[in-house]
């Protein structure tokens, strides 16, 4: 079975579970710590989990640690049914998947930032406002602080970008002047 199945069906009964349990936001929660500060951070901590090595248990503690606290019980019971079925090197599709389908799910869009500086909270606000009132839908905001944008900022909503910065319109007016 391919990966794409696999992770799609094991996302599909979390978030299931999940909202069985009352616990859909907590889990949530949890797994966006694991993806943001440990899956896409770190490429050796994809290679232990796919490690036939490293025992199941080293595996889930791993996992829980990535997780970190506050660690909800709906998604300690996941992580040890994962590992049971010999899963754990998907758990970082299955996170994402469910991430998804919980962004769907509730009608929020995965925003990012990029900035030359560090913008005041009312400018994200803004950016919010902007996006409830287009797309009708909430924000979920990441900022990246990128010096060499020079000034204005790059918004990035799912798959549609708008680039408002100096180096873009830099980069539009040397195109422009090449043709």
């Amino acid at each position: 079975m391919d990966n794409g199945k696999i992770s799609v069906r094991y996302a599909r009964a979390l978030l299931h579970f999940a909202v069985e349990q009352g616990c859909e936001q907590e889990v949530y929660n949890g797994l966006t710590r694991l993806v943001h500060n440990y899956m896409l951070a770190i490429s050796q901590f994809n290679e232990v989990l796919s490690d036939p090595i490293v025992t199941k248990a080293d595996k889930v503690k791993l996992l829980e640690m990535a997780v970190g606290e506050p660690l909800h019980d709906c998604l300690k019971q996941f992580i040890t049914f994962v590992s049971e079925q010999h899963r754990e090197d998907k758990m970082p599709v299955i996170a994402m998947k469910f991430m998804e389908m919980y962004r769907m799910k509730h009608n929020i869009l995965s925003t990012n930032v990029t900035t030359a500086t560090e913008l005041p909270e009312a400018t994200y606000d803004k950016i919010k406002a902007f996006i409830k009132q287009t797309f009708n839908a909430e924000a979920e905001i990441d900022v990246k602080i990128d010096p060499s944008l020079i000034g204005g900022f790059i918004l990035d909503i799912e798959h549609t970008r708008m680039d408002a910065s100096v180096a873009g319109q830099l980069n539009a007016l040397k195109n422009k002047l090449k043709q």
